[in-house]
């Protein structure tokens, strides 16, 4: 038994028709990611910011093609994933939990509270 209680990635497909990250999970489930909506969830400091600073993407109303278009995933440790993007960036680090719960299949959809 793994000494951590969540499900990990098992596998991953780069859908470039429809701009989609699949991932698929050891409990089974097929997460669903958009690109763009990947790119603004970026948790890395130059992104999101750190040390009540802002990040870049604050600033932004709109993104290039180049900052949308995932290339590829990489695993960081037991806990995380690396997308690198078209336009070199690669240093935000998503966690399990966090790409779980940003999951966009219509069952995860479901279960999340309605923003008001």
């Amino acid at each position: 038994m793994s000494q951590y209680s969540h499900p990990t990635p098992t596998s991953f497909f780069l859908d470039e028709e429809k701009r989609t990250l699949y991932l698929s999970w050891s409990d089974e489930h097929e997460s669903m990611h958009d690109w763009e909506l990947l790119r603004w969830a970026c948790p890395c400091a130059w992104c999101a910011g750190e040390g009540g600073q802002p990040g870049v993407l604050a600033s932004k109303k709109t993104l290039t093609p180049e900052e949308t278009t995932l290339v590829n995933i990489e695993p960081v440790g037991r806990y995380g994933l690396t997308p690198i993007w078209e336009d070199g960036h690669k240093t935000g680090i998503y966690t399990y939990e966090k790409l779980r719960a940003m999951c966009e299949c219509e069952v995860c959809k479901k279960k999340r509270p309605v923003k008001r």
